[in-house]
């Protein structure tokens, strides 16, 4: 019966690969966040990982980051809802990059939920909403109006 076990294991990663959601997130940053997006995509796959995908970020403070923490969310008519939040722990130093896996939502039930109801989806949206430093301080994302300021 062991023998079997790798065989199988195989197969049901070979299928979970099959079915990897690849999203293509719209990346924002909101003014004075000291954590950027440095790559252009949100798109590469966490290998072996359906359900995670990398994005590489870049310290521009002055301070060493400790924690950062990411919002997805996607738009439906002119409603916006969050789909999730998660803090990822990293050390990144002022100005270098860092290349992260973040778990990433199915996205494909809302899109097309939103495309059925006649509604327009909109584009999934990753931003970063929070940074922890190591001296203890933090920056969060603006909210209310503000947080509607946010630029590509």
């Amino acid at each position: 019966m062991y023998r079997f076990a790798p065989v199988a294991a195989w197969f049901v990663a070979l299928g979970s690969l099959a079915h990897a959601q690849t999203v293509d997130f719209e990346l924002r940053t909101y003014p004075l966040c000291p954590i950027v997006f440095a790559g252009g995509s949100a798109r590469t796959p966490a290998p072996g990982v359906p359900a995670r995908q990398f994005v590489t970020i870049q310290n521009g403070s002055k301070r060493t980051a400790a924690a950062v923490t990411f919002q997805q969310t996607v738009s439906q008519g002119s409603k916006t809802g969050i789909v999730a939040i998660e803090r990822v722990a990293i050390v990144i130093p002022p100005g270098e990059k860092r290349r992260v896996s973040m778990a990433v939502a199915d996205m494909s039930g809302r899109l097309e939920s939103a495309r059925q109801s006649g509604e327009s989806p909109g584009r999934p949206v990753l931003s970063v909403v929070a940074v922890e430093f190591l001296d203890g301080t933090g920056w969060n994302a603006p909210t209310g109006t503000g947080a509607a300021a946010a630029k590509e």
